[in-house]
């Protein structure tokens, strides 16, 4: 069997991480090499041999598709599909007419990314050209998103209210296409802990640990955003399209600066949501009115 190598193009090290351990599930597959950025993948193909590309749709810097756009003018015929969190029509439709051979939808499962990847090797065409999690009650697809990215069981429950102020808690805000504010996630501290460190794997004493300081560290901050901007996918009501804008930490006590907002706000809901092997945690899904 002709084995090959496959180039993983992602600005976070956690999802380089998690997309480079399910490849060791592709026979076919020998080496995977990383780049954090579309600039750093160009200076690895200029001097390795690849046979694969898989990059993330949005990065700092030269973007997901403008790296396909690049290598296709000039003249690279790499296969290269895209693992991203967008997963609107028109992203679909233009990753399929700039010549990328699939996309896969985080989360994803394993047999997904496998499928795909084995298929593309083969030289076959992808009918499929992008999956995703199911529409739903919000409580279903939460526990569902999870449980793809996390990979352990997620149990998640309604709960009457969101993290309480005498808590640490920590904050991911969206935003439209025009750049407003539209949503806010709001995480109590140790299910932000718990969340992060699941996502590569940390042990829980650690998450635990820094729980309790209501801080997190750089690794977790960094899978903080991860985990966050996948949620962005059910954060919203309706077909509003919206991005990770940033994350912030509080204090216990301190209030949030959309406070207001969140006074106005279109639907709030919460939830108490169990980690397997981690700590459990409350989290608020706030859509603010338009």
């Amino acid at each position: 069997m002709t084995q090959v190598r496959v180039l993983v193009v992602d600005d976070s090290r956690a999802m380089r991480m998690i997309v480079t351990r399910e490849l060791r599930n592709v026979d076919q597959v020998s080496d995977v090499a990383e780049a954090e950025s579309a600039e750093a993948a160009i200076e690895v193909l200029g001097s390795e041999p690849v046979d694969l590309v898989l990059c993330d749709w949005n990065m700092g810097g030269m973007t997901g598709l403008e790296f396909l756009q690049a290598l296709r003018a000039a003249g690279w015929a790499v296969p290269f599909g895209f693992i991203t969190s967008e997963s609107s029509d028109a992203v679909v439709a233009t990753a399929r007419q700039s010549g990328a051979a699939f996309l896969v939808v985080k989360p994803f499962t394993t047999t997904e990314l496998i499928a795909k990847v084995t298929a593309t090797l083969a030289g076959q065409a992808i009918e499929d050209f992008a999956g995703g999690i199911a529409d739903g009650e919000r409580s279903v697809a939460l526990a569902t998103l999870l449980e793809q990215l996390l990979r352990r069981p997620i149990t998640v429950h309604s709960a009457a209210v969101g993290p309480p102020r005498q808590s640490p808690r920590w904050t991911a805000d969206y935003a439209d296409d025009a750049g407003n504010k539209v949503a806010l996630c709001v995480v109590e501290s140790k299910l932000a802990s718990s969340m992060s460190a699941a996502l590569t794997m940390l042990p829980t004493s650690a998450a635990a640990e820094w729980a309790s300081s209501g801080a997190l560290p750089a690794t977790l901050t960094e899978n903080f955003h991860e985990v966050t901007n996948v949620i962005g996918k059910i954060v919203h009501v309706g077909d509003l399209h919206c991005v990770l804008n940033e994350i912030a930490g509080f204090a216990p006590g301190e209030q949030l600066p959309d406070s207001e907002a969140i006074k106005a706000a279109k639907s709030a809901e919460h939830f108490e949501v169990d980690v397997e092997g981690y700590d459990r945690g409350l989290v608020s899904l706030i859509t603010f009115a338009s």
